[in-house]
């Protein structure tokens, strides 16, 4: 079992919540995909009980495969989010700028002068994209908003999402995001066919396999553009990974708009 604990406040409200939908999705998810069960939950100790699950996780089974085995783990992973997203789905004007305000970095004193002028490039191009693409419809749904690869464990052929909480309604394009950018952001992008700065084959495939839709181009850039800067600011301290971080979102920049938006720019030291 796993004993969670919400933080004091609103913790039994976070409770009830969180075994909600996890019951809500051990009951409609088809096989082979699962989450780790509510087994109980005391709400006035903001106490949830989860069931364990064996196997691996997706990291550690993804590191360790040659590159089939790789895709067929991607693919995988791709159909738990396109089951979650069938079970509830609904078409909502796209509100861009909220995630670009909700990145201002400016007060990091940990950032060096070429580290802001990157983050500087990538922040622009959010922001041009969020004119763009504001209001615009687009696939939301609520699956699993820190969808990693150590939130996902494959047993006995089964796919099993951990550490889901509430039910939250987001962009089914950032979900896929917030995978993919966890996926590769750290690892070298020497020879290989990129997309957005991340592998071509493996982002393509995946975005398909959920169900999200590649002719939104810009929305596709936008979210990948926002995990990027989100996950970079939370400081692998890894020098190596850093300069793998770096590597991806200048290729990430290559080909931006001249003329990108200033707006929400990191402040210079």
């Amino acid at each position: 079992m796993v004993y969670k604990q919400y933080p004091r406040d609103k913790a039994a409200v976070s409770a009830k919540r969180a075994c909600t939908e996890l019951q809500f999705l051990e009951t409609n998810l088809p096989e082979p995909y699962y989450v780790n069960n509510c087994l109980e939950t005391v709400p006035e100790l903001g106490v949830v009980i989860l069931k364990w699950v064996d196997g691996d996780t997706v990291r550690s089974l993804y590191n360790a495969a040659e590159q089939p085995e790789r895709e067929a783990i991607v693919l995988q992973v791709a159909g738990w989010l396109k089951a979650c997203a069938d079970l509830r789905r609904k078409e909502k004007p796209l509100r861009a700028a909220q995630f670009v305000s909700r990145l201002d970095v400016s007060d990091n004193d940990t950032l060096s002068g070429e580290e802001r002028t990157l983050l500087n490039g990538m922040l622009a191009e959010m922001a041009s994209l969020a004119d763009q693409i504001e209001g615009k419809p687009v696939d939301h749904t609520s699956a699993h908003d820190d969808m990693t690869l150590v939130n996902l464990k494959i047993w006995e052929g089964g796919l099993y999402a951990i550490d889901i909480n509430r039910e939250r309604w987001l962009p089914l394009m950032r979900m896929a995001a917030r995978f993919l950018v966890m996926k590769d952001f750290f690892s070298s992008p020497d020879g290989q066919r990129l997309f957005h700065g991340l592998p071509e084959k493996e982002a393509r495939m995946f975005l398909k396999a959920a169900g999200v839709a590649l002719r939104q181009k810009r929305v596709v850039r936008y979210f990948i553009a926002e995990q990027m800067v989100r996950v970079y600011v939370a400081r692998e301290t890894d020098a190596e990974k850093q300069e793998f971080a770096r590597q991806r979102m200048r290729a990430f920049l290559e080909g931006a708009p001249k003329d990108a938006e200033t707006e929400g720019l990191v402040a210079a030291t």
